[in-house]
């Protein structure tokens, strides 16, 4: 009677056993749901790779565009925010609760985005692959659904990743700002300052066009008068090199004598700093100038044409929240003729004060080593200053 008793009470619980695991799932499902779970209290996780049993295939998340990314560090420890970008073996994320990050690629185990991105591969002995879609990754492949099928790739193949999808749009952005001056009573006084910037970047090359003007008169007397229009196309060829073909400006200053002063060249660059508060970039080229005076004495040359080096550096600073100082530093040493070299620096402080709206604060500086003299004799001055205060967009 004993033994039969011991079978009953065996059989009880096979069955107990096999009802809770219909209702709870196998240990090794179990495990991995309590793996995939928050903490308590925590935002949900969006659908990824690891809600699934460790031995079936996953997929990136679907397309929720307005859905948080998610990494998850090597410490086990996930953040919830937005990706920017990744480039040069950094992620640069801007978090819900801790702001901006910046986070080496090296240090994230899992990642999963919703959104359409822009991935940029390097495969050892071809071209480069450019894919877009949502994407995930999890020991070490990253996978990205295009809409039209799931590629898989090594995570150390991963070069580069931009916001956004490839539409042409996407491509393209444009800033401008107005400043004015207006006097009128005992003294009579008018001027303006217009600077706007159309720029188009990809993961593979950048382009953009500069135009900058200032104009001021007192008492009918014209105190500034100056226009400069500068574009330029870069090639990325590494990680941090570009090519510069072509660089072109035009610029007139009839103040300085300048009726019109043409360059055009070409370089190479280097990103010696690219983090999330900080860009800076060198450039050094050669091209040629040609310069047309409003008036010269009689053994000048009108117009002349000469030979250039050229160097130039931009930094990109976002020192706190809502503020961002951009300065450019451009030198053109005239070789066949050192008198003609000439300085242009430009600093912009941007305040946001309300989505695409800033205010700003810049600084131009334009100087000549050597100005010609026109036909009465006169000689400018080697330096202009501009100090200027405008509203701005940025779009």
């Amino acid at each position: 009677m004993g033994g039969r008793e011991t079978m009953a009470c065996r059989a009880i619980l096979a069955v107990l056993l096999g009802v809770a695991t219909l209702f709870i799932g196998s240990p090794a499902i179990r495990a991995a749901e309590i793996e995939a779970a928050p903490e308590p209290g925590a935002t949900p996780l969006p659908p990824g790779p690891n809600v699934l049993p460790v031995d079936e295939p996953w997929r990136p998340p679907v397309y929720v565009p307005s859905e948080k990314d998610w990494l998850r560090l090597n410490s086990g420890e996930w953040v919830r925010g937005t990706i920017e970008r990744i480039n040069d073996e950094n992620v640069y994320f801007d978090s819900v609760e801790l702001e901006d990050l910046e986070i080496d690629w090296s240090d994230v185990a899992e990642l999963r985005s919703a959104k359409q991105n822009t991935y940029r591969f390097t495969r050892e002995g071809g071209k480069d692959i450019i894919v877009t879609g949502t994407a995930g990754m999890r020991d070490g492949i990253l996978r990205i659904d295009t809409g039209a099928g799931i590629r898989s790739f090594p995570r150390d193949d991963l070069l580069s990743m931009i916001e956004g999808e490839l539409r042409e749009i996407n491509y393209w952005s444009l800033d401008g700002s107005l400043g004015m001056t207006l006097r009128s009573g005992n003294s009579n006084e008018f001027g303006y300052s217009l600077r706007a910037k159309l720029m188009r970047e990809t993961p593979l090359s950048r382009g953009f066009v500069l135009y900058e003007s200032a104009y001021s008169v007192a008492e009918n007397v014209r105190l500034t008068d100056n226009q400069r229009l500068y574009g330029e196309f870069a090639i990325y060829v590494s990680k941090r090199f570009f090519a510069q073909v072509p660089t072109a400006e035009a610029y007139q200053d009839h103040l300085q004598n300048i009726d019109l002063r043409t360059t055009v060249g070409a370089g190479l660059g280097y990103d010696v700093v690219d983090r999330p508060r900080m860009d800076w970039r060198v450039t050094l080229g050669g091209g040629y100038q040609r310069t047309e005076f409003g008036q010269v004495q009689p053994t000048e040359d009108n117009p002349a044409n000469d030979a250039a080096l050229m160097f130039g550096t931009t930094i990109e600073l976002d020192p706190w929240k809502d503020i961002d100082w951009d300065t450019s530093y451009k030198l053109a040493v005239v070789v066949t003729d050192l008198s003609k070299t000439n300085h242009h620096l430009s600093s912009v402080f941007s305040f946001e004060i309300w989505g695409p709206l800033d205010l700003d604060i810049s600084f131009i500086w334009d100087r000549i080593e050597g100005p010609a003299r026109d036909s009465a004799g006169e000689l400018p001055e080697r330096n202009d200053y501009q100090m200027t205060l405008g509203l701005a967009i940025d779009l």
